[in-house]
């Protein structure tokens, strides 16, 4: 099978990226693999050959908008199966939908009362032509990473024909609790953690659920939020000084040992307004972390509350997020067990498995 895989950036880092090395590096083992990005972080096994795609990168908008012009002009010669990322053709055989982008800005809306000027400008150009690349005449079958994607898609965009849920696999040997004895003691000394301290840890976009999760330290006054993140952190360091949480908060940069802080955390608090899956509830998961999340993320949909994880309904409803994290400050033993059940659930979430059941969708392609 002779495979071209479009993707903005082919970087580990970014959740897209990261998706297309796993499912890349896989397939070029029996199949012909192409990748076409605008920046190529790394080349791999020497087996997938690179095509690089010119795009004008100036804001997230030029990027989506740019981006599916340089890869028609570089796409010009045949494949089976030509697989996207979101926005990054006019037509495509298999479409991954990492978002639903009218139901992300719904729930910003729900949340915030109002969409700012240029969400709303986004949404008028994005929204629209992710309807458009959306439907069966552009792409031929879909694949969401989520049933909560599944069911948006056909909610915002009309599209029910040929989607299939396949969820994004997690590494989990690179995510595994036995890190926790090999960085938790050495992390925490580097950021000057103690033992005893309770370390709350936020990873993403701030933008999601950073603010809640801040109000809910506001809540815990033995407790410690350390935030992972390549948002701008201003407005958050202002809100938590505002609550008077002083040096009870610590932002960093993204960083290519995620895993490590993981490690050195007790609980990942994600307070999320959206998220199509959520690949950071995976990855603290694998890592024997307890969760505390909402159901706004479908990788919720795998969580088995509160058995696995802890789950709160409505994102903004701080007191919950933080007796949450009260419970599992407060009784260790629960607390091990949770992480543990955690990564036992997780562990049926391999990328062989998400591999096989995306080669799969690309087998049903060529047939219809």
């Amino acid at each position: 099978m002779k495979i071209a895989f479009l993707v903005h950036d082919y970087d580990r880092r970014v959740g897209h990226g990261r998706y297309v090395i796993e499912l890349a590096e896989r397939f070029s083992r029996e199949h012909e693999v192409h990748v076409f990005a605008h920046r190529i972080a790394e080349t791999g096994n020497g087996r997938i050959r690179f095509h690089p795609v010119p795009a004008l990168r100036a804001t997230a908008m030029t990027t989506i908008l740019t981006f599916p012009f340089g890869s028609w002009w570089r796409v010009r010669e045949a494949f089976d199966i030509v697989h996207g990322q979101g926005l990054c053709a006019f037509s495509l055989d298999v479409a991954t939908a990492h978002i639903c982008q009218w139901a992300w800005f719904e729930a910003l809306r729900a949340r915030d009362g109002r969409l700012r000027g240029r969400d709303r400008l986004f949404r008028l150009f994005v929204g629209r032509w992710e309807r458009a690349l959306y439907q069966p005449a552009r792409a031929r079958w879909i694949i969401a990473v989520s049933e909560k994607v599944r069911a948006e898609l056909a909610r915002y965009y009309g599209r029910k024909a040929r989607v299939v849920v396949v969820r994004p696999g997690v590494d989990l040997a690179r995510f595994h609790p036995a890190r926790r004895l090999q960085s938790r003691v050495v992390v925490r000394r580097a950021l000057g953690y103690a033992e005893r301290d309770f370390l709350l840890l936020y990873v993403g976009a701030l933008r999601k659920g950073a603010a809640e999760a801040l109000r809910a330290l506001a809540l815990l006054p033995d407790a410690q939020l350390l935030l992972i993140s390549g948002s701008s952190a201003r407005p958050y360091w202002d809100l938590a000084r505002r609550l008077g949480l002083g040096e009870r908060v610590r932002f960093l940069p993204p960083t290519d040992r995620i895993e490590d802080y993981y490690a050195a955390s007790d609980a990942l608090l994600f307070p999320t307004v959206y998220d199509a899956h959520g690949m950071v509830i995976w990855e603290a998961m694998a890592s024997g972390l307890p969760v505390i999340t909402t159901r706004a993320a479908g990788a919720a949909e795998v969580i088995t509350h509160p058995e696995d994880g802890l789950l709160v309904d409505d994102p903004r409803d701080v007191r919950a997020l933080a007796d949450c994290a009260r419970w599992l400050q407060e009784d260790v033993a629960w607390r091990e067990a949770i992480g543990q059940r955690a990564r036992a659930r997780v562990e049926a979430f391999s990328w062989d498995r998400a591999a096989r059941e995306t080669l799969r969708v690309y087998e049903w392609a060529m047939r219809t």
